[in-house]
């Protein structure tokens, strides 16, 4: 659960006018919704899991928070004789990529926020675009320009945000040196924010969830051993035109480096 200021918290709602946007919001008829699904790999072929949130916003938020921390699993290290847990995802990373998407989500437009959990990397796209006025460069510059104003004003007043425009930060601080496992990118309608398994196995610096069947097949051959185009196409029975193709995707994703001239071409790992 998000946690929010200690005590209670009075909202007041203006309702002269009528059932306002922000009451609609907060209400347990909130039009807008959030789905969440894990999958058993990076293309989301298969789901593990999938869940619809609806109701307040605030409900929502809980929800899909107490989704995301089901699916952060951990992974054991040992310093010395002291044990040390490492979950996938920090859980700071995970609330602000959550509270961010609701916070400054284009209500006018219809359909859910989405959370997708896969073995490489969290995903979580939000509908609206940068708010206008805001380049992409802007992001990083802890500039707070809420969309949602009077939204953004209840829940800084709930604690659940500082209205600082510090929250990419944040995540990438999170992540301790690794600022890269923090990916944004825009559209003029979705924002989507991607977050890294700190525990995923990786071939090189890519995550194995976010390779195919075919990449890893040929990716372990070299691992153990076989350098040539034709021995790698007999191991993992694949045509030469296939092989070729293959080895070039993983040249592109930096997995694999070919050295030699043409008649003696070899490929390692990079």
């Amino acid at each position: 659960m998000l946690e929010t200021n200690p005590g209670e918290t009075v909202v007041k709602l203006d309702f002269q006018a009528g059932f306002t946007n922000l009451a609609l919001l907060l209400s347990d008829q909130c039009p807008s919704f959030l789905k969440a699904a894990a999958f058993d790999d990076d293309e989301r072929n298969a789901f593990l899991e999938r869940e619809e949130y609806t109701g307040s916003l605030l409900a929502q938020l809980d929800s899909a928070y107490e989704f995301l921390e089901s699916h952060n699993k951990f992974k054991t290290r040992y310093d010395g004789l002291e044990r040390v847990d490492f979950d996938d995802y920090p859980s700071t990373a995970l609330r602000e990529a959550l509270v961010n998407a609701v916070a400054h989500r284009e209500y006018a437009l219809s359909g859910p926020t989405l959370v997708s959990v896969m073995p490489s990397r969290i995903e979580i796209v939000t509908l609206g675009g940068l708010v206008p006025g805001i380049t992409f460069a802007d992001l990083t510059a802890n500039i707070s320009v809420p969309r949602n104003k009077l939204l953004a004003s209840v829940l800084y007043r709930l604690g659940i945000i500082e209205a600082w425009g510090t929250g990419i930060g944040r995540m990438r601080s999170a992540y301790e040196g690794r600022p890269a496992a923090v990916e944004l990118s825009v559209t003029p309608n979705t924002f989507t924010v991607a977050l890294a398994n700190r525990n995923a196995r990786r071939l090189g610096n890519v995550p194995v969830g976010e390779l195919t069947r075919d990449e890893i097949a040929v990716a372990r051959a070299i691992a153990e051993g076989e350098t040539t185009r034709s021995a790698l196409q007999e191991a993992a029975g694949f045509s030469q035109t296939k092989t070729i193709n293959v080895l070039n995707d993983l040249i592109d994703k930096g997995i694999v480096v070919r050295e030699g001239g043409t008649r003696n071409v070899r490929y390692l790992l990079k």
